[in-house]
């Protein structure tokens, strides 16, 4: 399992935002991280002229940096934190800048607040989540009611190289803050709804069970490489069957994150997108826009 290093956080001096500095700071006080902020400020690339009608000078982009230079400060101190983390102020785009940044200093987790003070009825905010979906970093998404050590973590387990990463992920987290921890796996039923069969009907009327013991049994052994930190962690592993109407992978996991209060889910994303994502959403998507919880993307290892 690789250390952080390298922690950057963006913020936008909302209430979910001082929720994702605080959390971006005690990750990287566990694992001796350094930690940068950046905020960005929105604005065009040109300098708007007065109107005649104005009886006063519009604001530049001197007097917003300043402003965000003060907000900085303000919230460096409500947050209780050391002086010597550091915000830079960039202009531009903040979606863009927020990857730039990231990419530039090799940042191994990007954390943001879920949303913005603007957004907050969506519950993820289009930037927070552009990010997710196309940093490199992992991407941390706090909730604004999240505050102190996660208490029960998730690990999203498709059986991919991806979700190895995720559980790796989830451990560090059970093991950094005390959680309690387990690992889960959505499986379809293979009728698709349907009624299966007669044949199976008769001659195995105990196979919806059977089935899941199976995929449980499959689950254990994806795991098995980490069982003894999992094991230590008395880790518990849980299989649910999605519902074909119901949304399917996403609704499932989104499901279960609630009825357990989870504050904490963790699943792997792909590196592509494509249409059909676009045009009906991916399991990750679901799961960063709707969980009540914060949620960690982890991305596919390139390198391996």
């Amino acid at each position: 399992m690789d250390s952080l290093k390298s922690i950057l956080v963006a913020v936008d001096f909302s209430p979910c935002s001082a929720s994702a500095l605080k959390a971006a700071a005690r990750i990287a006080d566990c694992n001796r991280a350094t930690l940068r902020a950046v905020h960005v400020v929105a604005l065009p690339t040109f300098e708007p002229a007065p109107h005649p009608l104005f009886p006063f000078p519009l604001p530049t982009q001197t007097n917003f940096v300043s402003d965000a230079q003060e907000s900085w400060a303000r919230l460096l101190t409500d947050s209780g934190l050391r002086s010597e983390v550091t915000c830079a102020i960039e202009l531009g785009h903040p979606r863009d800048v927020i990857l730039e940044v990231a990419a530039r200093i090799g940042a191994d987790l990007l954390v943001l607040g879920a949303h913005g003070t603007h957004d907050a009825h969506k519950g993820v905010g289009p930037i927070a989540a552009a990010c997710a979906q196309r940093a490199k970093a992992r991407v941390l998404l706090i909730r604004e009611d999240h505050s102190g050590p996660f208490r029960s973590a998730v690990a999203c387990v498709d059986f991919t190289d991806t979700s190895k990463l995720a559980l790796q992920e989830v451990i560090r987290a059970a093991a950094q803050d005390g959680a309690a921890l387990c690992a889960l796996h959505v499986y379809d039923d293979p009728w698709h709804g349907m009624k299966p069969p007669v044949e199976v009907s008769l001659n195995m009327p105990d196979f919806k069970n059977e089935y899941r013991r199976r995929i449980e049994d499959r689950l254990r052994e994806f795991c098995a490489p980490f069982a003894h930190e999992l094991n230590a962690l008395k880790s518990t592993y849980h299989c649910v069957e999605s519902q074909w109407r119901g949304g399917g992978y996403g609704h499932a996991i989104v499901r279960f994150v609630r009825e357990q209060r989870c504050d904490l889910a963790i699943l792997g994303t792909r590196d592509r997108w494509n249409i059909r994502d676009m045009v009906f959403g991916s399991t990750a998507e679901r799961v960063v826009r709707e969980a009540p919880c914060s949620v960690l993307a982890v991305k596919p290892d390139l390198g391996a």
